[in-house]
C-alpha cells in the first residue's frame, strides 16, 4: 500500500510538472522571396511541412521561455563581414534584405553570442536568408560557457551528415529556409556563449545570417 501511494505521488508530481510547461513563442516574420525558387538535392533533407504550417513548437517549463538575446547581446564572428554589422543578428529584425542581413565569407564561418553570464538555455533560433528555396550547409549549434569553444562543448544541432566541416558528424536534417527560421532545442544546457557554423547554401558560397534568438533563464 505505502509503494502504490508513493507511486501516486510521484505519478502526480510528475503530471504536474508536464502540465507547468509552456510553449516558447517564436516572433515569425512574414514569407520573403526574392528570386525563382531553386530545385534543391539532398540526401539528408528534412520533408518540407509545407506553406504556413511550422514545425511542433518547443515545450520548456514555465519560467524557462525568456528572450535572452537582446539588442546589446554582444555578436563576434570568424571572419570581417563581407557586408552588414554584428549587430544585425541581434537587433530583432528578420526582414531578409542587405539592410538587416550580416553575410560572411565563404567556407566554414560562425556567429557567436555572448549572453554575458552563464545561462540555462532552453531554445535557440536562427534564421539564414530565406530569399529563396535555399538549403545552408553544415549548420551546427553549440554551448559553452568556454569563449574559444575548446572545452565543455554541447552540440546541440548538427546537420553535417558527412563531417566536412571537422566538427564531428551530425545525425540531424537539413532543411530548407523558411520564415520561420530554424528552432533548436536548447535541451537546458548551461552555458554562456552560443556559436552558430554554417558553410555556405545551395544558392551561393557566402554565409548569411539574418536573426538568432535564444531563450533560456
Amino acid at each position: 500500500m505505502k509503494k502504490l501511494m508513493a507511486f501516486s505521488v510521484a505519478a502526480a508530481a510528475l503530471c504536474a510538472f508536464a502540465a507547468d510547461k509552456v510553449a516558447i513563442k517564436f516572433e515569425i516574420p512574414p514569407p520573403h522571396s526574392s528570386g525563382t525558387p531553386k530545385e534543391v538535392k539532398s540526401d539528408n533533407l528534412e520533408p518540407d511541412p509545407g506553406p504556413g504550417k511550422y514545425r511542433a513548437p518547443i515545450m520548456v517549463p514555465a519560467g524557462f521561455d525568456k528572450k535572452l538575446t537582446t539588442e546589446d547581446t554582444v555578436v563576434t564572428t570568424s571572419e570581417e563581414a563581407v557586408t552588414g554589422d554584428n549587430e544585425y543578428v541581434v537587433d530583432a529584425d528578420k526582414t531578409p534584405d542587405a539592410t538587416c542581413m550580416l553575410q560572411l565569407p565563404g567556407g566554414v564561418q560562425w556567429v557567436q553570442l555572448d549572453l554575458g553570464a552563464e545561462k540555462t538555455v532552453s531554445a535557440v533560433c536562427v534564421w539564414h536568408d530565406q530569399g529563396d528555396d535555399r538549403v545552408y550547409k553544415d549548420v551546427i549549434v553549440q554551448l559553452s560557457n568556454d569563449a574559444k569553444f575548446a572545452t565543455g562543448v554541447t552540440t546541440i544541432f548538427n546537420n553535417d551528415h558527412d563531417n566536412t566541416s571537422k566538427l564531428g558528424k551530425g545525425t540531424d536534417k537539413e532543411y530548407r529556409e523558411r520564415n520561420d527560421g530554424r528552432p533548436i532545442d536548447g535541451k537546458m544546457t548551461k552555458a554562456r556563449y552560443v556559436r552558430c557554423y554554417s558553410a555556405g547554401s545551395t544558392s551561393e558560397p557566402v554565409n548569411n545570417y539574418v536573426e538568432i534568438e535564444v531563450f533560456g533563464k
